[in-house]
């Protein structure tokens, strides 16, 4: 039987040494030859084999943007790791944020410098036993090609780092003020081995904020029941932009899009409650991450075009599966 996480919502105040905290909306004003840039992080949805997950923590040594100029600009950095359970921010209005002056210029990635001893995965067994153990990030984990094909990850700055990165597209104005939106995706961006170990390879989606807007729904099958861990994923054409996940109610969400017009795909395959031995009606699960990790075995196309605004969430009402 598969096991979702339901992941927590709260707001976490950071104190970071040499800038950090606060939110989206109050970045750090800019000075002479400087732009304010705020990045707020968020995570989709996670649900993994047979083991419960309650934490992804990343230990955050610092934040930057890396640009043309020899050096990355660094946004926030801490004295030491700042440790964030990604699964405590779901929603875009209250994501998990970094606020620092850059100097004005260009730059295509934002960089996220992580403490590997304590970057972990917290996981309860069938047995009732919690385990947090490493999550291990290699370095030659992308571009992958699709959903996430602007990420990657890096050897760090050193032994005991490794870096994460997405590519942006950012042409910083003295005085300017700009922010990001970050989709991690954890139940992309984690794998669980075939030898019992988890890897991340990183699938985020970064979205300049003031374009950001989100899709809401509920996915059910024909007799009417909420289909749970269903993938929901927005296309523009053939190319998914990003994807949601269902919960027990069936209801997803799809962040940092864009604004503009997508149509869905429902990615599901799941076992009916006699097949399960429960008492729930339907659970996805052609999209949990497995050892090795399997694609979905069934795809269901929604019907029509939805357009997303800046700055809102549009409700998509409900599909049938």
């Amino acid at each position: 039987m598969k096991a979702r996480l339901t992941a927590l919502l709260a707001v976490l105040a950071l104190a970071a040494c040499g800038g950090g905290g606060g939110g989206i909306g109050g970045p750090v004003p800019a000075g002479p030859g400087t732009s304010a840039m705020t990045i707020g992080m968020i995570d989709g949805q996670l649900q993994m084999s047979g083991d419960t997950v309650t934490a992804v923590t990343l230990g955050i040594d610092k934040v930057e943007v890396v640009g043309s100029g020899s050096q990355p600009a660094v946004v926030t950095t801490y004295a030491t790791p700042n440790q964030q359970n990604l699964l405590s921010f779901t929603s875009a209005a209250s994501p998990l944020t970094f606020t620092g002056t850059i100097p004005a210029g260009t730059y295509s990635q934002i960089r996220l410098l992580l403490d590997t001893a304590t970057t972990t995965i917290t996981y309860t067994d069938s047995g009732g036993v919690s385990h947090t153990v490493p999550l291990t990030v290699p370095s030659a984990t992308g571009p992958a090609n699709g959903l996430g094909s602007g990420s990657s990850a890096d050897n760090g700055d050193g032994p005991g780092t490794a870096g994460v990165k997405v590519n942006v597209s950012l042409n910083a104005q003295a005085g300017g003020s700009y922010g990001f939106l970050l989709d991690f995706n954890a139940g992309q961006s984690i794998v669980l081995t075939g030898n019992g170990t988890f890897m991340m390879k990183p699938v985020i989606v970064a979205t300049a904020q003031y374009l950001a807007g989100s899709l809401s729904g509920t996915v059910k099958s024909a007799s009417g029941a909420p289909v749970h861990g269903a993938e929901v994923e927005a296309l523009q054409g053939t190319t998914v932009v990003n994807a949601g996940v269902t919960d027990t109610s069936g209801n997803f969400t799809i962040n940092a899009l864009p604004a503009g017009s997508y149509t869905l795909e429902i990615l599901n395959s799941y076992q009916t409650a006699a097949q399960l031995g429960t008492s729930q009606t339907t659970l996805a699960i052609g999209c949990t991450v497995t050892a090795p990790a399997t694609a979905c075995t069934a795809t269901v196309n929604a019907p029509g075009t939805f357009t997303v605004t800046a700055g809102q969430t549009t409700a998509v009402g409900t599909l049938t599966d």
